[in-house]
């Protein structure tokens, strides 16, 4: 886990967002359990940790684990309002 864990909130499709409470900026989304995967065949879903500060306004560096390989890319808005892990290939 790269951030702690202080706060969580539950999305409509299921998802919780962990926020990480900063006493200055206020709360940082650190992970999401349960993130939808919807590249993925099916409704796979996966406990996903941000890796880093967001680096653009659409978009937030993260990763997740699949078949014990960890897998990098981003967590983004599906455009119905909930945040879903999309991963980088390469």
């Amino acid at each position: 886990m790269r951030y702690r864990c202080d706060t969580s909130k539950t999305q409509p499709d299921g998802a919780i967002l962990w926020y990480a409470q900063w006493w200055v900026g206020g709360p940082t989304l650190a992970k999401i359990e349960n993130c939808r995967l919807p590249n993925l065949a099916g409704d796979m879903r996966r406990t996903v940790v941000i890796r880093n500060v967001a680096d653009t306004f659409f978009s937030v560096p993260a990763e997740c684990s699949i078949g014990g390989c960890d897998v990098r890319g981003y967590v983004t808005d599906d455009g119905s309002g909930n945040l879903v892990f999309q991963q980088v290939y390469y």
